[in-house]
């Protein structure tokens, strides 16, 4: 079943609303990597996910802003993508949403629930 404009729509919406509030409106999960780093650059990488708005349909192909990169050059800058191809970053992060149902059993495919 292919979801409707209106129910990616609302995925979107529900994404956005979880990214921009991270652990009050969702639950939060990093991984064993992530959670090694220190903890001033787990902080700009949440802040960098909280404020990501840079969605295009390169990186956003269903329109959910559920996903996206992050990379910091040797530098220590931040950017959300990567342009400079003769050089590799100094760290890459990726992010995904995944939209559960209320219970928490099971991903809400093409927002079956929305």
């Amino acid at each position: 079943m292919e979801a409707t404009t209106d129910q990616i729509a609302t995925i979107a919406a529900l994404n956005d609303i979880a990214r921009r509030t991270m652990g009050v409106t969702c639950r939060t999960v990093i991984t064993q990597g992530i959670a090694a780093l220190d903890e001033n650059t787990q902080s700009d990488i949440l802040k960098m996910i909280e404020g990501f708005e840079d969605f295009t349909p390169d990186n956003d192909p269903h329109g959910e802003h559920d996903a996206g990169f992050l990379y910091r050059d040797v530098i220590g800058q931040w950017h959300t993508r990567w342009t400079d191809d003769s050089t590799r970053p100094a760290l890459s992060v990726m992010w995904k949403f995944d939209l559960y149902d209320p219970g928490l059993v099971k991903v809400a495919l093409n927002g079956s629930f929305c």
